[in-house]
């Protein structure tokens, strides 16, 4: 029997796109754009600061003293354990 018409993407290598049909659920989940809440923290020493956030593990950089920058939400508990920073309201 032959196929059906629909021509697939070829195995690529690990974190390639992979072709979907229009309509389909993850044709639409993959056009969507993923937000991730953010939160905002301020240093409060007096020279410069590296945290690594624990679910992102992003490192997040405070170049100078009173520096404020987004921290994604899922990072916020380990951000609040690190001494001299402090959530703070959205600069705006």
């Amino acid at each position: 029997m032959g196929c059906c018409g629909n021509n697939r993407a070829a195995p690529g290598p690990p974190g390639a796109a992979t072709a979907t049909r229009p309509g389909s659920a993850t044709a639409g989940q993959a056009q969507q754009r993923v937000v991730a809440a953010v939160v905002h923290f301020q240093y409060m020493g007096n020279t410069a600061l590296s945290a690594r956030g624990m679910f992102s593990r992003r490192v997040y950089r405070f170049a100078a003293p009173l520096a404020v920058l987004e921290v994604d939400a899922r990072d916020a508990p380990s951000m609040a354990a690190v001494p001299l920073l402090r959530r703070v309201k959205a600069p705006g």
